[in-house]
């Protein structure tokens, strides 16, 4: 079986159209630096070996938000505002990186903040809990094996995992396992909770005078 590609996006702004290219190579980072360096050439899009491309005109720009964290922007636009681009920063400064493109938009914005959604407040918790869960279960069951007095063999791949979980399981004992995975448990769901309870605020640019008429409400 051939190893999947990875993937990332990019973002060019040219002129008053907003781009968002998808790259996609086993070999990630090199083929993303190729990608940026034919498009600071002033390359076509076309032609820069990306995977997909998608546009949207800044003069379109009916809504625009940045997440809790500053680490990810979503655009809003399009001839029925119906088109959705996003973009992951790095550098947590989605703010700026926005406001480059919103100066290209010919338009003025009015800040405001809004809720996040539902099923954006419960990914982080549940995500940190599969991985947690996953780790657990594995010292939980070499935990399980040294109290029946079965010897745990290390094989396959990622040895030196095995052979940490190994060590935490030895240290912890089997009681100390199971009390572990219960606070973990009682703190992933006490966050997840308070994330519902009080859900974190996204800021948002409406064109002025928008939210007043309740325009842009995409």
């Amino acid at each position: 079986m051939c190893p999947a590609d990875k993937k990332t996006i990019v973002l060019a702004l040219r002129g008053d159209m907003v781009h968002r290219l998808t790259v996609k190579a086993m070999m990630l980072k090199k083929k993303t630096n190729e990608v940026v360096e034919a498009l600071q050439a002033g390359a076509d899009l076309d032609s820069v070996g990306a995977k997909g491309v998608e546009s949207l005109d800044a003069r379109s720009i009916v809504k625009a938000t940045v997440a809790p964290g500053n680490g990810v922007l979503t655009v809003h636009g399009g001839p029925d505002g119906a088109t959705k681009l996003s973009f992951t920063t790095p550098g947590s400064d989605a703010d700026a990186i926005l406001a480059e493109i919103l100066g290209r938009s010919g338009r003025s914005f009015e800040t405001a903040t809004e809720e996040i959604g539902v099923g954006e407040a419960i990914v982080p918790p549940l995500i940190v809990g599969a991985f947690a869960g996953l780790i657990w279960a594995v010292v939980y069951g070499m935990a399980g094996q040294l109290a029946s007095g079965k010897e745990v063999e290390i094989k396959g791949r990622r040895q030196g995992m095995q052979q940490m979980a190994l060590w935490v399981a030895e240290l912890l004992g089997y009681n100390g396992t199971l009390a572990v995975g219960a606070v973990l448990g009682l703190l992933i769901v006490g966050w997840l909770v308070a994330r519902l309870v009080k859900r974190p605020q996204r800021t948002v640019w409406l064109p002025a005078g928008a939210a007043a008429t309740g325009v842009a409400s995409a």
